[in-house]
């Protein structure tokens, strides 16, 4: 129960000289120092409701913490993308082992700057503008899923299928890519992500079912392809 957090905390704290107490003005515990004052908000788990709640205590303290029980996924990635909004919100995290009682401050209540985090994330930033400005048809749907996404990756697979099909349904690897257009043709033939094509021998490959398959499924996307998205 989250009043099992109190005292642990509550103990912590007045180790290094706060004075406390719990429930003043609805906050779970409340401390000062020195003219410094600082919330803690106990609860079950981290969720949305929790960051909420601490976020409005922020009008009324200097400082804001969360507390919970030690969280069995702390070092997830799920539980590591909660705490990277705390850390953007200047809200603190405690956890508190279950069985011992002991305290450890995750996180401190202090902003962090989105360009700290940007600068960690050049790599990753520059691929999502590439795969954006590779991509032709730009026609999936956002917010759908379990649905086949049209990468760019997808959209040279496609044309490859198309030009294999324009040339009967099986060629060299090099009439492919003449056709096709796609620089990457010949990887995308032997490491065959989809199943869409088969070895027909030194060099060649025939379209499988499940590339005729695939171009009934994606026939407006190879039309958009092939059209230039017009």
């Amino acid at each position: 129960m989250e009043k099992d957090l109190f005292h642990p905390i509550k103990t912590y704290f007045e180790s290094y000289g706060y004075t406390c107490d719990g429930e003043v003005r609805d906050i779970d515990l409340y401390m000062e120092k020195d003219g410094q004052s600082i919330a803690v908000e106990l609860k079950q788990t981290l969720d949305f409701k929790s960051v909420q709640q601490a976020a409005l205590r922020q009008k009324l303290t200097d400082f804001v913490y969360i507390g919970i029980f030690m969280p069995k996924d702390l070092h997830s990635r799920s539980f590591q993308d909660k705490l990277y909004i705390l850390k953007r919100l200047g809200i603190g995290l405690i956890v508190v082992s279950k069985r011992s009682k002991s305290i450890e401050i995750v996180s401190e209540p202090v902003v962090s700057e989105l360009s700290t985090y940007q600068s960690r994330n050049k790599g990753k930033k520059k691929a999502l503008s590439e795969e954006f400005q590779k991509r032709r048809t730009k026609s999936n749907t956002g917010g759908v899923h379990g649905t086949k996404l049209i990468t760019s990756y997808r959209e040279d697979a496609l044309l490859v299928l198309d030009a294999l099909l324009e040339l009967g349904g099986e060629a060299s690897t090099r009439e492919i890519h003449t056709l096709s257009g796609v620089a990457n043709s010949t990887k995308i033939l032997y490491y065959n992500h989809y199943g869409w094509f088969a070895g027909a021998g030194t060099g060649r490959y025939r379209v499988t079912e499940a590339g005729c398959q695939a171009v009934e499924d994606f026939e407006e996307a190879i039309y958009l392809l092939k059209t230039g998205g017009k």
